[in-house]
């Protein structure tokens, strides 16, 4: 009789263990659901645990694509710091690419800008003493008829380096380069 007793609550525990297994794994996976942008606008009852797993995995290796990538621009424009240090020289002019740069008294600051295949690249780097709103570097881009794609900035020690990418916003019409070249610099030597 004490036999039977004890299947039955090993029975139970092992129900109850189980079922709070099932609850904690149904949790994990809402978690996951909220964090992955592609399941977010998708009704959880709709997604297989299979498909939401494939989907996270997806877009994981795809953050970690854009972190390789954002490396990459950052040991560029690292490189370009530390040669316009070294040489004195404000940025580098590209052969491949039209480009406009800053070579003249601004010793503190650089602006450069390249157009590459119908969009627009603004590096700009200054000192930590000048300060620039970056809303204002976007709104001179804006205005030079380009629309702002992607732009962040970073500290290096002393200077600031801000960088954005824009695309025209009327591609027949172009972008306005030199103007916002001209714009940019006028910028600068306000803040200087």
């Amino acid at each position: 009789m004490m036999q039977r007793c004890d299947d039955g609550s090993k029975k139970i525990d092992r129900k109850i263990i189980e079922k709070n297994r099932r609850t904690e794994m149904k949790k994990l996976c809402f978690k996951l659901n909220s964090l992955v942008p592609s399941l977010i606008s998708q009704p959880f009852k709709l997604i297989t645990q299979e498909s939401q797993f494939d989907q996270s995995i997806a877009y994981i290796e795809h953050l970690r694509d854009n972190i390789e990538v954002l490396k990459g621009k950052r040991d560029e424009a690292l490189k370009i710091v530390n040669d316009a240090n070294k040489n004195n020289v404000q940025g580098d002019i590209k052969d491949d690419q039209s480009s406009v740069s800053c070579n003249d008294t601004c010793l503190s600051s650089t602006v450069e800008i390249q157009e590459v295949d119908g969009g627009l690249k603004v590096l700009l780097i200054t000192s930590l003493e000048e300060k620039i709103l970056f809303s204002k570097v976007i709104s001179i881009v804006n205005d030079g008829g380009a629309e702002v794609v992607n732009a962040g900035y970073t500290t290096l020690g002393d200077k600031v380096i801000y960088t954005l990418h824009a695309m025209a916003r009327v591609t027949r019409i172009g972008i306005e380069v030199t103007s916002i070249h001209q714009k940019l610099q006028e910028l600068i030597n306000q803040s200087s």
